[in-house]
């Protein structure tokens, strides 16, 4: 094939005795300069077609529309099958391109119209209808909000449109009022049903937009906390309380540390190792499990508090000291150390 025929992907809505435009594009995209003809195939929706103009040249890379005409018989009655019709290119009667469609035929839909907000009546539209086709169009009118909170409601709620006859109906939204903040947006979604045939889809539709302001404006909100502000102040100012501030934690309460039992270092000792006073536990548990590890493998030592010597430091918080004493000189120190050094290697003469 060397012309690509394209036709609308959504199927085609005709109406008994009234000629639709159908747009047929044609497209060569590689081939030389071809002149065409362009025709339906036989089939039902071959005797109602006709194609304007039906014999065009396309050049190389070229897309050229042409209209394809389908009229139904007046008489054809309605039904929601799809037909299928084939439109075809053909270059010196031999085929040059094709492509399948769907149709339907209907009844045109009878009704338009507008919906309008009123002038001077807030969450209140007018919806104007008219029947401009030659029959009669039973209708029932259905409204909803979005957001859903409310309620609205349509007078009247059906009617019957004969030709040529208009009708003003009135929509009255009652959306949701919010407390307080901006005024908030709504919508009134709006349509137009066939009473006989609700499952048909809607003849009309439209769409009302408007805002619900708060019942509290946020002047008047902002004043409001104002107000408790101050009062806030001078209940605080009053009674004497100190309330904590937003975003800090209230300070737990707080209770006097017993006093540690006084413990007698003996100089000169060996120091072994030191742990600060911090966590939750004071840094004890870490000093603990040091000093258990060292006297499992056999060594000597002792676990003080810097806050119960007199000769240990205690700066800032104090310390857990893993250390031994009870030495006659420094040098028995050394030979502890010296003696113990893979297993504390922090171990050094304090005299």
């Amino acid at each position: 094939m060397d012309v690509e025929v394209i036709l609308p992907t959504e199927p085609v809505t005709l109406a008994p005795g009234v000629a639709t435009r159908v747009p047929v594009q044609l497209h060569n995209a590689y081939g030389p300069e071809v002149t065409v003809r362009v025709s339906v195939t036989r089939g039902r929706a071959g005797a109602w077609a006709s194609v304007e103009p039906d014999s065009v040249t396309v050049a190389t890379g070229a897309t050229v529309s042409v209209d394809l005409i389908l009229r139904p018989p007046a008489d054809q009655p309605p039904s929601g099958t799809l037909l299928p019709f084939t439109v075809q290119a053909a270059a010196d009667g031999a085929p040059a391109g094709f492509a399948t469609g769907l149709l339907s035929v209907a009844l045109p839909i009878p009704v338009v119209g507008e919906l309008v907000a009123r002038t001077g009546e807030p969450h209140t539209f007018d919806l104007r209808l008219a029947n401009d086709s030659d029959r009669a169009a039973a209708i029932r009118l259905e409204a909803k909000l979005d957001p859903p909170a409310g309620h609205v409601t349509t007078e009247p709620g059906a009617a019957l449109l004969e030709p040529g006859d208009t009708l003003t109906a009135i929509v009255r939204a009652r959306p949701a009022r919010p407390l307080m903040g901006a005024a908030q947006p709504y919508a009134v979604l709006l349509s137009v049903t066939d009473a006989h045939d609700p499952q048909r889809p809607p003849l009309f539709t439209a769409t009302g937009t408007g805002r619900r302001p708060p019942r509290v404006t946020a002047l008047a909100a902002g004043v409001a906390a104002v107000l408790l502000a101050v009062a806030a102040t001078a209940a605080v100012a009053v009674s004497g309380v100190r309330l904590p501030l937003p975003g800090r934690a209230r300070p737990a309460p707080t209770t006097a540390a017993p006093a540690a039992t006084a413990v007698v270092v003996g100089r000169p000792f060996a120091l072994v190792d030191v742990f600060p006073h911090r966590g939750t536990d004071g840094g004890r548990a870490a000093a603990e499990a040091e000093r258990a590890r060292l006297a499992a493998a056999g060594m000597p030592v002792r676990l003080v508090d810097s806050l119960a010597s007199d000769q240990l430091a205690d700066e800032g918080a104090g310390f857990w000291v893993l250390l031994q004493d009870g030495f006659a000189s420094p040098a028995a120190v050394t030979a502890y150390c010296t003696q113990w050094r893979t297993l504390a290697p922090k171990c050094r003469v304090t005299s």
